[in-house]
């Protein structure tokens, strides 16, 4: 893939990350996730984006401004830092809004992994130690939070099946699979 920008957009616990790295491998490209995009930030102007990298929960007062504010704007510097991040190559960016801020691309994927709650709450009991009963709630918590989020930067709804090219349920085909079908689809599309 010479160029070409994957943008996955996840449920707390579909296992969307896992998706992303997957398929990053498999395309030999840049993998950015909450992670990554903070090491690379720092030094250069972390600060000012911190809270748009490390996808901070946003209180009902910054929202109301926001929504003062023309359309946009809010998320008008991170948006910019994400776009000239990305811009340099092939690559799959984990959340961030990227569906939002690469919507008029006409090389970029917008892709949204999603599950059944059972299958989210195995998963998230497995691989963090919690009971049930704590995982569906830092489930629920932690998609408020992103929809919070994806809705003070973007006033749109996260989540909607209209504002993706692809959604899969990994609760039915699981992680592999979810990123196999991102492959064969970027092929169909001629990006790889």
């Amino acid at each position: 893939m010479e160029k070409g920008i994957i943008t996955i957009g996840r449920q707390y616990g579909s296992q969307g990350k896992a998706v992303g790295k997957m398929l990053a491998q498999r395309l030999g490209c840049a993998f950015y996730d909450k992670e990554e995009l903070a090491r690379i930030a720092r030094g250069r102007d972390y600060e000012e984006v911190r809270e748009f990298y490390e996808e901070q929960p946003v209180d009902s007062l910054l929202y109301a401004i926001a929504m003062n504010n023309e359309e946009g704007e809010v998320g008008r510097i991170p948006f910019a830092r994400i776009r000239e991040l990305c811009g340099n190559g092939p690559c799959v960016l984990i959340g961030r809004c990227g569906n939002e801020i690469f919507r008029k691309k006409q090389d970029a994927v917008s892709i949204f992994i999603h599950g059944d709650m059972e299958k989210r709450v195995q998963y998230v009991t497995e691989t963090e130690g919690l009971s049930a009963h704590g995982a569906k709630k830092k489930i629920d918590r932690v998609d408020e939070e992103r929809a919070s989020f994806h809705r003070y930067y973007t006033h749109r709804e996260w989540g909607r099946a209209d504002a993706y090219e692809l959604c899969l349920d990994s609760g039915v085909l699981g992680a592999d699979k979810c990123a196999a079908v991102i492959f064969d689809y970027l092929k169909i599309r001629g990006l790889f």
